[in-house]
């Protein structure tokens, strides 16, 4: 009968993300929960997000309870992902990213991690899951990231971080995060993107570049920069 219920909210309210419903376990079958590890960048956040968390689950109409099976400060490491496997909980990082070791460990346990970096989209994600609701019609989507392998100052051109692209897809028009410590600590636009002599629209996975940061020159080696965009996705997608 649980496992009926399940494939029925599945299939009657379309969602897209099949990893995190695995997440979703019963007791019984009106009693339902959703298994997170949450890992922040500072306390103020954590405890902002577990207060939502907990008056969400007081909530009569809550048909899902929402179980924190750890919450703490910093980049999501190894352990969490072992942690998670073991819970079957979904690992959810507001403005923390994964350290190397734990991506690895990630792609051999296949362990859901999300990322976030504003607290109501993370909750919206996290009621929507919760609720069987669809996706959000917005979402953002992780293309590619740089590590900062030298740093150039000009006062024509200002602060340029010199970067090898290390994953994916560095884009002219996306959104930019600088990352240290896998924790995100300024978050804007790309002013410039450069190879070598030439301004370019894109820059690939393994290639070299230099990256201005509009607003921001503090940019240090060792940095990492994350290019993300935005992507509307209608109920039609979602479900497919």
């Amino acid at each position: 009968q649980t496992i009926a219920r399940l494939k029925e909210i599945q299939h009657a309210q379309k969602i897209k993300n099949e990893a995190a419903i695995a997440h979703l376990t019963t007791e019984g079958v009106e009693k339902k929960y959703l298994k997170i590890i949450l890992k922040a960048d500072v306390h103020g956040s954590l405890e902002a997000i577990r207060g939502s968390i907990a008056k969400a689950n007081h909530q009569t109409d809550a048909e899902v309870h929402i179980e924190l099976v750890d919450s703490n400060v910093g980049g999501i490491t190894s352990s969490d992902i072992m942690r998670a496997k073991t819970a079957e909980a979904l690992v959810v990082g507001f403005n923390v990213r994964a350290d190397a070791a734990a991506k690895k460990a990630q792609n051999q346990e296949d362990v859901k991690v999300e990322y976030f970096s504003i607290i109501y989209a993370l909750l919206d994600y996290l009621k929507d899951l919760a609720l069987g609701m669809q996706a959000p019609i917005k979402r953002e989507s992780i293309i590619g990231t740089a590590e900062v392998i030298q740093v150039f100052r000009s006062s024509k051109f200002g602060t340029i971080a010199g970067c090898m692209v290390r994953e994916g897809t560095i884009k002219r028009q996306a959104g930019i995060r600088v990352l240290r410590n896998q924790r995100v600590i300024f978050e804007g636009n790309i002013d410039s993107l450069r190879r070598f002599n030439d301004n370019v629209s894109e820059v690939k996975h393994g290639t070299e570049c230099g990256i201005g940061v509009t607003g921001y020159s503090d940019i240090k080696v060792q940095d990492h920069l994350e290019a993300y965009i935005i992507e509307e996705i209608s109920p039609r997608q979602q479900s497919k």
